[in-house]
């Protein structure tokens, strides 16, 4: 995925400045992918150019602050990305090619580096979960403007698969965490086999 199907995603909900956008994606979009202002700015201008985006200054804002909205190109070309099948990324896995590698490191640094990926994905569940109770309940900011935005027969399954992407990141959430307890459990076994001489 590229950002530019993220960026016009959004768009669909309400036209946005790069810095709403970039608020959002730090709120909302980074459950599922990470873009800084710096990469968001130039690929509005990059969106506006190729005729799917296009941009007003702001009057409300005496910095030209612009906002951007989506066109009706732009709508087309998301709706045929979305409808395209997936192309995975390749597999780039830093957890655990770094512990295949481990073994150059004491049991205690291992014993660390678990702890500290189980403590990881446990702050993201804290955080998924709260998010997954807010879209359920509806009183998710980002899903009432986008319900707001559409048909109230569609809001069913609008909230729908917001709930499905976030009960996503909880599974995965609780799986790493699971995975790591496991590695420390198997970690422990392996100490006191050593302790014992076997």
């Amino acid at each position: 995925m590229s950002l530019r199907y993220a960026l016009l995603g959004f768009l669909t909900t309400e036209p946005a400045s790069g810095y709403q956008l970039a608020q959002e994606f730090d709120e909302s979009m980074g459950w599922f992918w990470s873009a800084s202002y710096s990469q968001i700015h130039p690929e509005l201008r990059r969106l506006e150019e190729q005729g799917l985006v296009s941009s007003v200054v702001s009057e409300e804002d005496s910095r030209g602050k612009r906002i951007y909205s989506i066109t009706d190109e732009g709508v087309t070309d998301l709706e045929r990305w979305l409808a395209e099948e997936t192309e995975y990324p390749p597999v780039r896995d830093p957890e655990r090619i770094r512990l295949v590698f481990l073994d150059l490191l004491s049991p205690q640094d291992i014993r660390r580096h678990l702890e500290r990926h189980k403590k990881h994905h446990e702050s993201l569940l804290s955080v998924y979960t709260e998010q997954l109770r807010e879209v359920r309940q509806g009183t998710f900011p980002r899903l009432r403007k986008r319900l707001a935005a559409r048909p109230a027969d569609t809001h069913q399954l609008v909230s729908g698969l917001k709930v499905l992407a976030l009960q996503g990141n909880v599974a995965r959430a609780r799986m790493e965490i699971a995975w790591a307890e496991d590695g420390l459990l198997w970690l422990e076994g392996c100490e006191r086999s050593s302790g014992d001489g076997s």
